[in-house]
């Protein structure tokens, strides 16, 4: 069976099916209230982004539960490379270049990121 292409997300769809893979499972209040940390956001446009995310087929309902708990029907492992591919191509063109750069040029790096990277270019070297 072919894989089910990911569908295209917006700045906040991303963000809620983030919270939620980091938290899972979570109520919609809770989701809410982890976005208004970072933004200001009515709950109802949380509440309609999840319902977004559940069309879209990435969020799921955890049957048998109230409030209602929230949890990804797609892994993170599976999703992120094609939404990372999306934005490079899409956003920058399709050259990782800029996004390299930007990397490399962040203060903020930790360790792990920084390991990340040259492995990255370890491999990248081998090919």
């Amino acid at each position: 069976m072919p894989k089910k292409e990911m569908p295209t997300l917006g700045e906040l769809e991303a963000r809620v099916l983030q919270l939620i893979w980091d938290r899972q499972p979570c109520t919609e209040r809770q989701v809410w209230e982890l976005v208004q940390q970072e933004r200001p956001a009515a709950r109802t446009t949380v509440l309609k982004t999840i319902q977004r995310l559940e069309a879209k087929g990435l969020l799921a309902r955890q049957e048998n539960s109230a409030p209602i708990l929230w949890r990804a029907a797609v892994e993170q492992r599976r999703a992120l490379p094609e939404l990372v591919q999306r934005f490079v191509d899409g956003v920058l063109g399709g050259s990782a270049e800029p996004l390299v750069a930007y990397l490399a040029g962040q203060k903020k790096l930790s360790d792990r990121d920084v390991a990340a990277l040259q492995k990255i270019a370890e491999k990248l070297a081998e090919q």
